[in-house]
This record gives C-alpha cells, structure tokens and sequence, in this order.
C-alpha cells in the first residue's frame, strides 16, 4: 500500500510538472508573436550582410530564436540557413573560379604574344644571317672571277697574293 502511494504520488507530480512546462511554452510562444519580430529571411539577409564582429551577435540572436522556435519551424529556419549559406558558398566559389580562368587566360595570351615574339625575332635574325651569306659568297665569286681575268696565268701557275676575304 506505501509503495502504491508513493507510485501515484510521482506521477501525479510528474503529469503536474508537464503541465506546467506546457503552459511556460504556450506563455513564451505568445510573448514573441506578440513582439514584433523579424522574418527568417530578413535575419539571415541581415547575417550574410553583416560584418564579422556584428554577424556573430546576429548568429547568437538567431540561434536563441531557434530555441524558442517549434521543431518543425526550427528544422525549416536551419534548413533555409543553409541552403542560404551553401548558395552565398557556391556563389563565392564561382567567382573565384571564373577570376582564376580569367587570369589564366590573360596569362596564356601574354605567353602566346612573347612566343610570337621570339618566332619573329629569330626569323628576322636568320633572314639577316642569310643576307649576309649571299653577300659574302658575292663577293668572294666577284674576286675569284675578277683574279681569274685579270690574270689567269697566275691563278694556274701558283698565285703570288692570297685572297682577302673581310672578316665578321
């Protein structure tokens, strides 16, 4: 008899606590409809804008909020959080990718306009050095043929005088 007393004495205190508890949660969800309140999506406007000192205080009001909040309205504002949060991710993701494939292209460009460069120089060296050639073998037939006329008894005999070729 004392141990079932004492068994229907708990629960009634049980049962009169969640009572209780109930009607704390019923008093705290009326006082913050009845305060004006931000929407989600204003408060996390307003955390993605933030500075990094302020967005800190934000995020602390939000999570404090989430506490007070249902679990169904909680899962959906955590949810809206993050896929706010994974979309302003991606965003920056994609910026930073596109100014990479940005400069990489500007850097291939400036590496194909010196590689165009240097092909041109080198011709233009070569074309140079090949005109410089012909006039030296001009020049060298232009000698050979004038010592040949002028005197070709000496040429076929043994020549007294080497050819001067100009030195380059």
């Amino acid at each position: 008899m004392k141990l079932s007393n004492i068994a229907l004495s708990l629960a009634l205190i049980g049962t009169m606590s969640l009572g209780m508890a109930e009607d704390t949660t019923a008093s705290v969800e009326t006082t913050t409809t009845t305060e004006p309140t931000v929407s989600v999506d204003t408060q996390i406007a307003e955390i993605q804008a933030a500075p990094a000192q302020e967005r800190v205080r934000l995020m602390n009001q939000f999570k404090q909020r989430l506490a007070t909040m249902n679990e169904a309205d909680r899962a959906a504002a955590i949810e809206q959080l993050q896929t706010r949060m994974q979309t302003r991710t991606q965003t920056r993701a994609q910026d930073a990718t596109a100014q990479s494939e940005e400069a990489t292209q500007a850097m291939t460009q400036t590496r194909t306009r010196m590689q165009t460069r240097t092909q041109e120089h080198v011709q233009e060296m070569q074309m140079q050095t090949n005109e410089q050639m012909m006039q030296m073998q001009n020049m060298n037939q232009n000698r050979a043929g004038n010592q040949f006329m002028n005197g070709g008894a000496a040429v076929s005999g043994g020549a007294t005088s080497p050819m001067n070729f100009p030195n380059r």
